[in-house]
Parts: C-alpha cells; structure tokens; sequence
C-alpha cells in the first residue's frame, strides 16, 4: 500500500467501565498500525480510570476530568488529533477487525475522498442479536440527503481537516451534533467526494444506559427539527413556511455556530419537503382551507418534486 493515512479515533467517555476495554482493545488490536487513540473521559467514577491506566502506553492521550457532555469531549479529542482521517468511537461501541485497512483502503482508491461511508452493525447488548445494519444515507442531492436523514456517525469517517474546517461539533447539543456536522459537510461541499464502502466498520450497542434506547428518541427529534429550521431560515424560505415550521418547535439548547455555507443545497427541493410536511399537518389537524392554501401556493411555485408526486395526488384528491 502506498499511502497509510493516519487514522485518530476520539473516545468520549463516561462511566463505561464495563464497556471501554472492549472498545479500546477494538481499536489497538487492529491489523492496521497507523491509528491513534484518543480518549476524553468526562471523570468516571466507576473502573473506567483503571482500565485506562492499564493501556497506557498504548492510548496516544486520556485524560479523566469533567467535561461539559460527549460533544464538548470529542471537540478536546479533536484538539488533540494529529491523524489524516477523524471520528468518535463510543465507549460502549467497538471497530470490527479490519475496519481500519478498509476505511485506508477506500481513501487510497479515491483521491478526492473527503469522506469514507461504511456500515454500522446495531446490536442488543442483552441477548446480543442484532437490531439492523446500516449505512449513511446518501440520497443524489443534498436536499434529499439531509432531509430525511438517516444518519450512521459511527460508519463514517471524515479527512480531519474538513472536520476543522466545519468547527468541531456544535456543543450546545446533547443528541444531533451527528447530524449537525453532516448537515453542514453536505451544504458546503456537496455529496461528490464522498465513498461509499460495502464493509462493516463498528459494532454499536443498544442498551438501556444509551441515549438512543433509555431516552427515547424525542430528544433527537426536537433538535433536529431546530436544525432544520435555522438551515431554512439562512436558505430564505418562504415566510409561511418558516411560520409553520416554528410553530412546532419545542424548547431545546441548540445555539446556531453562525452562517450555514449553502452552496451545494439545492434550496427548492429543500423547501418542498417541508412544504409536503406542512400541508400534511394542516390536513391531519382539519385546517382544510389552510391546507388547500398552500398546497396551491406549492404548485404554483413547483414546490412538489417527481418524487413527492403521488403523496401531492393524493392530497389534491382529498382536499378537493
């Protein structure tokens, strides 16, 4: 192989001592050598610190104090990170053995690469059968990428710089600074260096500790649909639409990093999705004239794409 990119993975941590040796050895047991192993513990009291010192000489950095939550920790790892290629393991998740060769391989292959995309095995923890295996969604356009998503951080891996270049994760997020970073990676540059890879990288635990399965998913979906509001905001989409989205906004911390880079967001096709998703709550909610309003408004400025076609013909029978 002529090319070994080095390969920095950010643990953030918090009292998984049951879980970390797994993960560490995940990562230093690899077949590929040029990897660096980054571990941010937010000052565990459980065995967490001893099974760090344990594997000393083998963790590039750890360090166990408290920190402001998991995306602060991967943003003090990503202060510490000297490889070409970046991204957080959890500490209740581990690499799958060659997970490391494949992602350089796949970065050697493709030049431009900017971003590797693998898959994600999503396991119980207490029968240990799996729950699904995915990857990251990658639609053919932004717009249709990001909304929906279908976000797989722990298969994806991105150059270090442009995670740099983006500003870290957004702190002021406890669930969707995932989705935040890939949010702002696919505005400002695009889908086209992105690779796609068929192997599965990370094992990722489902148990009742994790955010995903003991907090349920509300959490995510409040800040997500925050997100989705301030990007539609930047993108200057239509009043009524902004108005509707804003009405079923629910409290959460999230605090914009500033303007979004659009440049890749193909901004019509962004706004028809919430168009679609506007017109569906009014028509659930019984506001027929509201919703026959818009859905006009949607059609006359060709806010309804080919492939939200038959759910508008839909609509335009009911609401006749």
């Amino acid at each position: 192989m002529s090319f070994l990119p080095k390969i920095s993975i950010v643990t953030p941590s918090f009292n998984q001592g049951q879980y970390i040796e797994q993960t560490i050895l995940s990562v230093i047991e690899q077949d590929y050598k040029n990897v660096e192993l980054i571990i941010i513990d937010g000052g565990s009291t459980d065995e967490t610190v001893s099974i760090l010192k344990k594997y000393d000489n083998q963790i590039a950095y750890w360090v166990s104090e408290p920190d402001n939550g998991q995306a602060h920790a991967i943003n003090k790892g990503l202060e510490k990170v000297t490889g070409n290629v970046f991204n957080w393991l959890n500490s209740d998740d581990y690499l799958e053995p060659g997970a490391l060769q494949a992602i350089a391989d796949a970065f050697e292959k493709n030049a431009q690469a900017e971003l590797v995309c693998g898959f994600t095995h999503c396991f119980w923890e207490l029968d240990k059968t799996t729950s699904h295996s995915y990857r990251m969604g990658v639609a053919p356009m932004v717009a249709t990428t990001i909304h929906p998503v279908k976000m797989n951080q722990p298969g994806s891996f991105y150059k270090s710089d442009i995670v740099r270049e983006l500003g870290g994760v957004n702190e002021s997020l406890r669930y969707v600074f995932d989705d935040e970073l890939w949010f702002r990676y696919c505005c400002k540059y695009g889908l086209a260096n992105i690779v796609e890879i068929d192997d599965t990288l990370v094992h990722f635990r489902l148990h009742n500790t994790s955010k995903s399965v003991g907090e349920g998913f509300n959490g995510f979906n409040v800040e997500v649909q925050h997100l989705y509001t301030d990007i539609a905001k930047q993108a200057k989409t239509p009043s009524w639409l902004i108005e509707g989205m804003e009405e079923h906004l629910q409290p959460c911390p999230y605090e914009s990093k500033g303007a979004w880079d659009l440049t890749h967001l193909e901004s019509e096709l962004f706004f028809a999705g919430f168009a679609q998703s506007q017109i569906n709550r009014l028509y659930k909610a019984n506001q027929i004239a509201a919703a026959k309003q818009a859905m006009q408004w949607s059609i006359d400025h060709n806010y309804f794409t080919w492939n939200r076609m038959m759910t508008s013909l839909r609509l335009k029978l009911l609401l006749k």
